[in-house]
């Protein structure tokens, strides 16, 4: 049996094994659907269509005979199938930078060197290491002989500050080192180019993170390594990273007109959720998702590419970020260096660096310390296990407003008084349409779905339909959706979103409580992360996500795990700080604390509406 598969950017012929699901084959060939549900069947977004058939999902859709013949295609013929159109998704890849001090790891420098007669016969590494007070690296040795003498012994080259080892001999017309700091995220990749000789930023591109089609959380991720998709998940990463530098480079170069080549990044700096960073290294990540939680290393790393089987130069250094614990990662740390957090409390401050995606990951500054825990807030934020959920891109519903007695959205990608038709609805949608029904009497603090919208104005209480035997709130009917169903959400989505508040909620709260403090003695919280950036601190009020007083008191800090990073860049002493960052703060694991569980069910309820 063969596939035919037209992808946006290539067409690919294969055969396929009668017996696997769609899902599995189009893995096989690097083609990735998204499956939140790791493909479980019980999300229902692993989308493709199949000439005849039309809509299908590929996790259900088992590759046989009887196949062919619904499609009505001959046994001996390729079915068709027609991938998804892939779209950019709304990454916020700007955020919170301190000021830095220009020290890089690599510089470039050149040397002229005497050259050899046979009064002076000293050996070409010898004659170098005078001359540059480098150490020439034994691996650099097959390459110098021939190098010095096609350049007339003017030598250009890329070496280590720290230890003054020489790197790289690079050609003469060399635009001089290039750094790349990579934001792993579970949903994102965010990537920034920086001219390490300037310290400028000279690039900056997101992805959505290709491994999505083996789930949309950590733990799905986990579940697909262990059940033998390791290679998979760490490879689809590291050709991930190699899309992000071409794009880097080709950004750059057309942008500062110069011809900028992979042979000119010489250090990659990386951040993630613990998870992202085990799969990054292909270490098994097993151990995290079951008590006591314990990751194979949270350790910061300095390593060459070749080590994590990334296609660029086999020396290029890559430094991996510490992470704190199995549910604090390297990303936390970053985002500690990009808001200062710890200077904040070293002048007396009470700061908190919030993190919200898939888990919520919160660290509170005092001047006795740094205190850290993780909530699982599940994939609500990110809308993966909503019925019309769907990432941060074009066609999402991204803020819903209550003017009047009716409810009106916004949906990304929209310009002007252009109509866009919604395609479904977004972390920062969710939030603020759950804001907008409880305003309106939509749903009551408990996130009951009102049983009397007959009191409600006209308009607003026709939203509230039977539909498959649930009760829905719609916010866009078939008619005037881009997908031709209706965009609703049922009782269940918002159950979704209220364990997910209730789980930050209580995090912030439990901190707070361990510091001895009352939210009033906080002065700044920062918000992080791609969903923060785009979160409404209004909205975010008025569900319960963070308490009352901390209003006028949120920042929204953007993209801190890729600050982080691009700052480790440009300092390198920032590395050996987040080294001591992330040894020295205090991980509360809540699995081990009972109160979690108390504030956890006392922040489950929402708000009453006129207290917002």
């Amino acid at each position: 049996m063969e596939l035919y598969v037209i992808d946006q950017d290539r067409d690919i012929r294969f055969q396929v094994q009668d017996g696997d699901t769609l899902l599995q084959a189009l893995r096989q060939q690097d083609l990735y659907v998204t499956a939140p549900c790791g493909g479980r069947g019980t999300c229902g977004k692993c989308t493709v269509s199949i000439d005849g058939l039309g809509d299908v999902l590929s996790c259900k859709t088992r590759l046989s005979a009887e196949l062919w013949q619904q499609a009505g295609v001959n046994p001996n013929a390729p079915l068709v199938v027609r991938m998804p159109e892939r779209v950019r998704p709304q990454v916020s890849t700007s955020g919170m930078l301190p000021d830095l001090n220009l020290s890089p790891l690599v510089a470039m420098q050149d040397f002229v060197l005497p050259e050899p007669t046979l009064e002076d016969q000293r050996a070409d590494d010898e004659r170098l290491a005078e001359v540059s007070q480098l150490d020439v690296p034994y691996r650099l040795l097959r390459q110098l002989p021939r190098h010095l003498r096609e350049q007339r012994y003017h030598l250009n080259c890329f070496y280590r500050t720290d230890t003054r080892t020489l790197l790289r001999l690079v050609r003469q017309d060399s635009p001089g080192p290039l750094g790349m700091a990579i934001d792993i995220g579970t949903t994102t990749l965010a990537a920034y180019l920086a001219d390490l000789t300037s310290g400028r930023l000279l690039a900056t591109t997101a992805m959505l993170n290709p491994q999505r089609a083996f789930g949309a959380d950590v733990i799905s991720r986990i579940e697909q390594a262990a059940a033998g998709h390791q290679d998979s998940l760490h490879q689809v990463l590291v050709r991930a990273i190699a899309e992000l530098a071409g794009h880097l480079l080709d950004l750059a170069g057309r942008q500062e007109n110069r011809d900028y080549k992979l042979e000119d990044i010489a250090h990659l700096v990386l951040a993630g959720n613990t998870v992202m960073m085990h799969l990054l290294g292909n270490i098994p990540a097993d151990a995290i998702a079951r008590t006591p939680f314990i990751p194979a290393s949270v350790a910061a790393k300095t390593l060459a590419a070749s080590d994590l089987g990334l296609p660029l130069l086999p020396d290029t250094i890559c430094q991996l970020l510490p992470s704190m614990a199995g549910y604090v990662g390297a990303d936390i740390t970053a985002g500690l260096l990009a808001t200062s957090l710890h200077l904040e409390a070293k002048a007396g401050k009470n700061a908190i660096l919030l993190d919200i995606g898939t888990n919520g990951e919160i660290v509170l500054a005092t001047p006795q310390g740094l205190v850290a825990c993780s909530t699982a807030a599940g994939p609500a934020f990110e809308a993966a296990n909503i019925s019309c959920g769907m990432g941060g891109i074009q066609g999402a519903i991204d803020r819903v407003s209550d003017a009047g007695d009716d409810l009106s959205f916004s949906v990304i990608g929209q310009q002007g008084l252009e109509t866009l038709l919604p395609a479904g609805i977004c972390g920062s949608g969710l939030v603020s349409a759950i804001a907008a029904f409880l305003r309106l009497g939509l749903i009551d603090e408990t996130g009951r779905i009102t049983d009397e919208p007959e009191d409600l104005p006209s308009a607003l209480g026709g939203r509230v339909v039977e539909a498959d035997g649930l009760t829905r709130i719609e916010l866009a009917p078939a008619a005037k959706s881009a997908r031709g169903k209706a965009i609703s959400l049922t009782q269940k989505d918002i159950r979704e979103l209220q364990n997910a508040k209730a789980a930050i909620a209580a995090g912030v709260l439990l901190l707070l409580e361990k510091a001895s403090l009352a939210p009033e003695q906080i002065d700044t919280v920062f918000i992080a992360g791609g969903f923060g950036n785009y979160l409404d601190i209004d909205d975010a009020l008025a569900i319960g996500l963070l308490p009352p007083a901390l209003r006028g008191k949120t920042r929204s800090a953007g993209n801190t795990a890729g600050m982080g990073a691009l700052a480790c860049l440009i300092e390198q002493e920032l590395f050996q700080q987040a080294r001591e960052l992330a040894s020295d703060i205090t991980y509360y694991e809540l699995s081990a604390q009972k109160r979690f569980t108390d504030l956890y069910i006392e922040a489950m309820l929402f708000p009453e509406a006129d207290g917002v």
